[in-house]
């Protein structure tokens, strides 16, 4: 009698045990799921494109959510008279009111920048007379570097300078000459007159070439990339150094970067950058992507390994008929977040969300009749129709830089 009261005592013991945890369940005491977070990255979609126009469809990508919103509705038609105009803007923006530039062709001389309103929309353009003039004495190629900021003295701003800087037949370096960075409002046609503001600093002694590769922000706060030749060692050529001109309250210093990598950063096929915070991304010689951290009080050039590892995944699987050679991927960056564009086996565009550890959050595959989201695991999300469209999307600028500009 008392074992088979322990057994019947034991299983009731269990079924309330059981039932318990129905309960438990059932009121939603287990751990709830989380929401995937992530960035949402604003892009434009080109509808109806011609050889001569095109529309804007603005567009939002939830990373985290793998969806994509948009209203449908046109925010520009463009004319794209030479078949070379390129849409730039600057984010985050609501979908009425986007500052937009216009980056045409030199094939027809076509200004970079002009103006238009529509819609609400605003487009920025430089102010007039922003050529550099070359100095004195150095010999400068007529090519020249822009780029937007913002800064808190003088509002909406653009900077210019030279875009490389070489010796001239009766020099042996460049010791003596300098690099000038010229600011400017945006607002030429302000009472007062906008104010032009110039930093003119030497360049690092014993350099034989200077090249701008980037620049971002203000005189008072910002910074110039440039590649810098000097001559070497008897017999082992030239030496290549990368250097930031650093600018703080209108005052430049020169740093140089570490570059453990040897020898030049810059692709044969032009480097790609891109700016997320301080780091600034950018495509190098090998097919890798290179990194800098721009506040670092040491700086040096790195390739992450995580970011690299996919570079050469999409890499091996890059189209391989009628291409020859390597495709290179281009850079742009979204919300804080790196955004690399490369081609599918079928020249669609692809484009990865990546963090900073270089963990893959999202992707978008854009091809001539939609742009389709995608999760980490490649999961189809959300999809959305672009009728006329080139087979591909243009995404936010943060500093609107434009190099060989004539």
């Amino acid at each position: 009698m008392k074992t088979m009261t322990s057994r019947y005592c034991s299983r009731i013991v269990t079924f309330v045990s059981i039932l318990l945890a129905v309960v438990l369940v059932t009121t939603g005491c287990t751990p709830k799921a989380v929401p995937i977070e992530g960035p949402d990255v604003s892009a434009l979609m080109l509808t109806n494109v011609t050889t001569s126009a095109y529309d804007a469809v603005p567009l939002t990508w939830s990373v985290g959510q793998n969806t994509l919103q948009s209203t449908g509705t046109t925010v520009l038609h463009a004319n794209n008279t030479d078949g070379e105009a390129k849409l730039c803007w600057l984010a985050p923006t609501p979908a009425t009111t986007i500052d937009v530039v216009q980056q045409w062709g030199i094939k027809d001389k076509l200004p970079l920048m002009t103006t238009k309103s529509q819609n609400d929309l605003d487009i920025y353009t430089p102010p007039v007379g922003m050529q550099y003039q070359p100095a004195m004495g150095v010999l400068l190629t007529q090519p020249f570097v822009r780029w937007f900021a913002e800064d808190a003295r003088e509002g909406e701003i653009f900077l210019t300078t030279q875009l490389d800087i070489l010796m001239s037949s009766s020099q042996s370096t460049l010791d003596g000459t300098s690099l000038t960075v010229t600011e400017k409002s945006i607002w030429q046609t302000a009472v007062p007159a906008p104010k032009t503001l110039t930093l003119t600093v030497p360049v690092p002694a014993g350099l034989t070439q200077l090249v701008v590769e980037y620049g971002s922000g203000s005189l008072t706060k910002g910074f110039v990339l440039v590649s810098a030749s000097a001559q070497g060692k008897a017999g082992k050529g030239e030496a290549n150094s990368i250097w930031l001109l650093r600018m703080s309250g209108t005052k430049g210093t020169w740093v140089q970067c570490d570059n453990t990598l040897g020898g030049i950063i810059v692709s044969d096929q032009g480097s790609s950058f891109a700016r997320v915070g301080a780091l600034l991304y950018f495509t190098c010689t090998g097919m890798k992507i290179g990194c800098i951290d721009t506040a670092a009080g040491a700086p040096s050039v790195t390739l992450p390994r995580t970011i690299n590892t996919l570079y050469a995944k999409l890499h091996r699987e890059q189209p391989t008929y009628d291409t020859p050679y390597n495709v290179q991927a281009q850079l742009t960056s979204g919300n804080g977040t790196l955004i690399i564009e490369y081609p599918d086996t079928n020249w669609n565009s692809l484009y990865y969300a990546v963090d900073a550890a270089g963990t893959v959050l999202g992707s978008l595959s854009v091809d001539k009749t939609s742009v389709t989201s995608f999760d980490a695991n490649g999961k189809q999300g959300s999809s959305l129709k672009t009728p006329g469209s080139p087979g591909y999307i243009s995404l936010p600028s943060i500093d609107l830089f434009q190099a060989d500009i004539f």
